[in-house]
């Protein structure tokens, strides 16, 4: 609050002098900012970490990598194989090569649950074959087949399904001469309700042969 000042002026002859200008009053300093009173700043969206990103992602499902139940049966003699709901009946013969012996193996696939089954079935067929040749000097040869190209056979009840393999394949295998011997190891490539279900059979079949005195002749066995 201003404080104002009263003259009194005498009555001596003495006049009133004009009085002095109040003074201006101090100006007051802005109040210095609390501790306490700070000026909120924006929000900021904290932005997810890797493994936050990562957690929120659903894993990926595992392969499937649980035994598969496979059969062999003997019916009139001949082996025969169950595995995934198909019935496979495979059958094997030697046949000529040059001046020497190769082999084919034939199968018939049909479904015996009443549902389609899908096959993998590349440019050489559905049918795997890796082993080794044995010859008549002792030298043992590995062999393989390679996968090429990515077709699809179906397997559906009621009608069969051929499948082939032949021995040699490629041009330079030299065939089985007298006294040498094949075995080999028979898989699929892939079988499975579908085709992302598919997934090999490696130990499918074996075959064993040896070549002698005539015709030789082709052993199917369950595989080892």
């Amino acid at each position: 609050m201003k404080s104002s000042v009263l003259i009194v002026c005498g009555v001596i002859g003495l006049g009133c002098g004009t009085p002095p200008e109040p003074a201006a009053p101090a100006a007051k300093a802005d109040p210095a900012p609390s501790a306490t009173a700070t000026t909120p700043a924006e929000p900021v969206e904290p932005s997810p970490s890797p493994s936050a990103e990562a957690s929120a992602k659903p894993p990926e499902p595992e392969p499937d990598t649980s035994p598969r139940e496979v059969k062999y049966v003997m019916a009139s003699g001949k082996l025969e194989v169950i595995a995934e709901g198909v019935h496979f009946r495979p059958t094997a013969k030697a046949v000529r090569v040059g001046g020497g012996w190769g082999v084919q193996i034939d199968v018939e696939a049909e479904a015996e649950d009443d549902k389609m089954h899908s096959l993998l079935q590349p440019k050489s067929g559905a049918l795997a074959l890796a082993g080794q040749l044995t010859r008549k000097a002792g030298k043992v040869e590995s062999l393989a087949d390679t996968r090429d190209g990515e077709d699809e056979a179906f397997v559906t009840p009621g009608t069969i399904t051929k499948l082939v393999a032949k021995w040699p394949s490629k041009a330079g295998d030299k065939p089985l001469g007298a006294g040498d011997k094949i075995t080999l190891q028979v898989g699929l490539w892939g079988i499975g309700a579908d085709a992302k279900s598919r997934r090999p059979l490696k130990k499918f079949l074996s075959l064993t042969m040896q070549v002698g005195k005539g015709e030789p002749r082709p052993l199917l066995a369950p595989p080892e």
